[in-house]
């Protein structure tokens, strides 16, 4: 529920909510999510992972109801000059407390010499300060297009170029962030590189399902922890903004697919529900 997905602004041009209109709606159907989730909620460890400008009413719930959250804070850009400061971490620690902070990253070819450093600076800055605070950081690896096997093989050798400088630079956050690539080869790389001090692969989160809205997909990753994309609800959530569902109709609907997805990720090797312990 960050500014990754569009589903909360809740208009059919799923652009980012601009009016004062769209972004209560946003934070409307944030609170529909929230209180699906309520409803289907079971020993599984869950967590809101949410980006405060579309969010804060629902982050504030939160932390009032003791759920755990996830918060993105200002994401790195595709130049490396917009990564958030420690100024900005600290703000975000002060006003909400969260459980863990994320940030997303994008490695480009031709991105400068001073860029990577400043960017693997501040990636350093805000893992001292997750830790003194004792807070995770989730980096969150995203690339611009489905990387399917025996194509777009010069921007998979950058990602994997650009995580082994982040890992040579002794960055370690508590999470990394991935979605399924479409190169399975590819995405076990991936897997091998973020886990290479863990016998296990519980240092990632798979973003699931990742460009599908396929419910019965089975991961073949052997992860354990995910994360529920929020547009997996998009289509309820237009049904619910043109009035064709009710807010009772579409709290129960997306709680039918959140057990759905719980029981198919019981069934599959995905084990846990976006389990972080």
């Amino acid at each position: 529920m960050d500014n990754r997905t569009n589903a909360l602004s809740c208009n059919l041009e799923q652009n980012r909510p601009k009016s004062a209109f769209e972004i209560l709606q946003a934070n409307k159907a944030a609170t529909l999510i929230l209180e699906s989730l309520k409803m289907s909620y079971s020993n599984n460890d869950y967590y809101i992972w949410a980006e405060p400008n579309l969010c804060e009413s629902l982050l504030f719930q939160c932390k009032g109801l003791n759920i755990k959250s996830a918060i993105a804070i200002e994401h790195i850009n595709r130049g490396g000059l917009a990564i958030p400061s420690t100024k900005d971490a600290l703000e975000i620690i002060n006003i909400f407390d969260p459980n863990l902070l994320s940030v997303k990253i994008y490695f480009e070819k031709n991105r400068s010499k001073l860029a990577e450093e400043l960017a693997v600076d501040r990636l350093l800055s805000l893992i001292e300060i997750c830790n003194s605070y004792n807070k995770g950081l989730v980096i969150d690896i995203d690339f611009k297009s489905r990387l399917e096997n025996n194509k777009n093989h010069e921007e998979k050798e950058i990602i994997i170029s650009g995580l082994e400088t982040l890992i040579n630079k002794d960055i370690r956050p508590k999470f990394w962030g991935i979605r399924k690539s479409g190169d399975q080869i590819f995405d076990e790389t991936l897997i091998g590189l973020m886990n290479l001090e863990n016998e296990s692969n519980n240092k990632c989160i798979l973003e699931y399902p990742h460009g599908e809205k396929d419910i019965n997909t089975h991961s073949d990753l052997s992860l354990e922890n995910f994360v529920l994309n929020g547009d997996f609800f998009l289509d309820v959530l237009i049904a619910w903004s043109t009035k064709q569902l009710t807010d009772e109709e579409a709290v129960k609907t997306m709680a039918n697919k959140i057990n759905q997805v719980q029981e198919n990720i019981q069934d599959s090797n995905l084990t846990k529900t976006f389990s972080i312990e």
